[in-house]
């Protein structure tokens, strides 16, 4: 296993403790209607809002091949991309330079035009940090995606530990 290999697998780590910190909180279903953002909340336990961020310009994509089945999908255009892992039946995106409320914005519209469903689409905040979680599904694929402004603990190679986002795909069932 090399060195990327074990960034990719915290970072999936930290991934799965947001997923379960957004689900066992009760995340609300993303809507289609766009609502305004609630502040943040800085209590020991996560805050859960289903608002994502929708003000702004709208935010430039690409798409990136994906290692594995799966052909392309959709990321920010600043997105600098650090690890495209296929293997057995997950695939991993990791990339950093966008912040999570960004992100959250960007795949509010980019998941539905590539022909994704979304589940949940929440912000999250515990204490100081922030971040998004995202349930997808489509292509064959269900997946999320786990952006956090502040990934403790670890700093992933080219992209650093600041504005850390991983999408996993695994397949349908």
């Amino acid at each position: 296993m090399n060195k990327y290999r074990s960034a990719a697998l915290t970072l999936a780590a930290c991934a799965a403790s947001l997923s379960v910190a957004a689900c066992s909180t009760g995340t609300p279903a993303a809507s289609s209607a766009g609502t305004s953002s609630a502040t943040p909340s800085q209590s020991a336990s996560p805050a859960i809002t289903s608002a994502v961020p929708t003000t702004g310009a709208p935010i430039a994509g690409k798409t990136v091949s994906v290692n594995g089945k799966l052909t392309s999908f959709p990321v920010p255009a600043a997105a600098k991309l650090a690890e495209n892992i296929g293997g057995g039946q997950a695939l991993v995106l990791i990339f950093g330079a966008v912040a999570p409320a960004d992100v959250a914005r960007f795949y509010a519209t980019a998941l539905p035009q590539a022909g994704y469903s979304v589940s949940t689409s929440a912000m999250l905040s515990k204490g100081g940090d922030n971040g998004a979680y995202i349930v997808f599904s489509g292509h064959g694929y269900k997946g999320t995606v786990d952006s956090l402004a502040q990934f403790p603990g670890t700093s992933v190679v080219g992209i650093g530990d600041k504005n850390v986002t991983t999408i996993i795909f695994a397949p349908s069932k």
